[in-house]
């Protein structure tokens, strides 16, 4: 028999391969099965926390803040009307007003949860720019004369914190001529309001109008507690007493529907007007309004006493205000009344943002 592997001429025998047969680890399998079943409870576990327990921790958190931003603005509104209310009271009492420099906290944004979600972002804006309004009308000086002057008094300047909510509904808080708004997505409401009064005496109007301008600068952004700085500067009050046109308050900026809004309430409870007068149209109730899908274009509500109209600029998004108080000088118009008194009271304010306050003569 012939030898199959040969080296140097010798046989080599041949090896035989045994085949072991492979064993069942029970306690191997176990423990893989085991490791996964861990891991699929962890998992949904923090699945569970980040799909349902963060979005409600920090929907919460943000509507609290909200709250405390509102707080927050209500405060800086309070410094800015008691500093204009000591500078008038000083005024009357013929002594100086000393400006004093007050600072307002606003807390910005919401810190998030650790690993599972980020910081929800604020944006703190002083804008001199923002917000302009104005009120005019002529009036007889002298009461020897009949040549008429003519009055225009401005005001603008805001204060606005956005803050991004991705939880709670994403809103808007604007300081703006001596009042305080509310803006979100589907609306705007002004919440505190500005110095305006209508009194009804003897069959004669009694108007106090309140201007706000607001000088300065500056922005801030994160979720830290950051300040506003303000100062009352200036306080001036006149009285006319022999208005001779209409009086018209205008505004043009983004949040013409709140002050529509407020308007709209603050006049119609002035002169006793409810909201079945204004069923019929055309007559002298009338209100009009033109939509474009949620959007409101044109707003208009008039009465014999004021005629309030908004309208929106498409190209711009700012909201065109104008409000006619109605003024029978002569007496001899059926249910309209004349002015008898109409007081302006003018305040300038400076303001500043966080560090930018030393930036700023304030």
């Amino acid at each position: 028999m012939k030898c199959p592997l040969s080296i140097l001429g010798r046989c080599k025998p041949m090896r035989r391969i045994v085949a072991h047969k492979l064993k069942w680890d029970e306690e191997g399998v176990a423990s893989t099965v085991g490791t996964i079943m861990a891991l699929l409870v962890f998992l949904s576990f923090l699945s569970l926390i980040v799909n349902s327990y963060v979005p409600v921790w920090m929907k919460e958190a943000e509507s609290s803040h909200m709250n405390v931003a509102y707080g927050q603005f209500g405060d800086l509104k309070a410094s800015i009307d008691q500093g204009i209310l000591f500078a008038s009271m000083s005024q009357l009492a013929g002594q100086h007003y000393i400006p004093v420099t007050t600072f307002t906290p606003i807390t910005l944004g919401v810190d998030g949860v650790p690993i599972f979600s980020a910081p929800t972002l604020g944006e703190l804006v002083a804008d001199q720019n923002a917000g302009a309004s104005n009120s005019w009308f002529t009036y007889f000086p002298s009461k020897f004369s009949n040549k008429p002057a003519l009055v225009n008094e401005t005001a603008q300047g805001s204060v606005v914190l956005r803050v991004f909510n991705r939880y709670f509904i994403s809103q808007n808080l604007i300081y703006e001529n001596g009042a305080v708004i509310k803006e979100q997505g589907d609306g705007m409401i002004l919440r505190a309001e500005p110095t305006f009064e209508v009194r009804i005496v003897n069959n004669t109007e009694q108007i106090t109008v309140g201007m706000v301008s607001l000088l300065g600068y500056g922005t801030m952004q994160g979720t830290t507690t950051e300040g506003i700085h303000s100062k009352v500067v200036s306080v001036s009050t006149e009285e006319y007493s022999r208005v001779r046109t209409d009086v018209f308050l205008n505004l043009t900026g983004r949040r013409g529907l709140a002050w529509y809004g407020f308007y709209n309430a603050t006049l119609n409870k002035a002169f006793g007007i409810t909201p079945d007068k204004y069923k019929g149209c055309p007559n002298d109730y009338c209100y009009n309004v033109v939509k474009v899908g949620q959007n409101i274009i044109d707003q208009t509500i008039q009465s014999p006493y004021f005629k309030i109209r908004v309208q929106l600029n498409k190209t711009s998004l700012d909201y065109t205000l104008v409000v006619q108080l109605k003024n029978d000088y002569s007496n001899n118009i059926p249910v309209t009344m004349p002015i008898a008194t109409l007081r302006v009271q003018k305040a300038i304010v400076n303001m500043a943002v966080g560090g930018l306050g030393a930036l700023v003569d304030i």
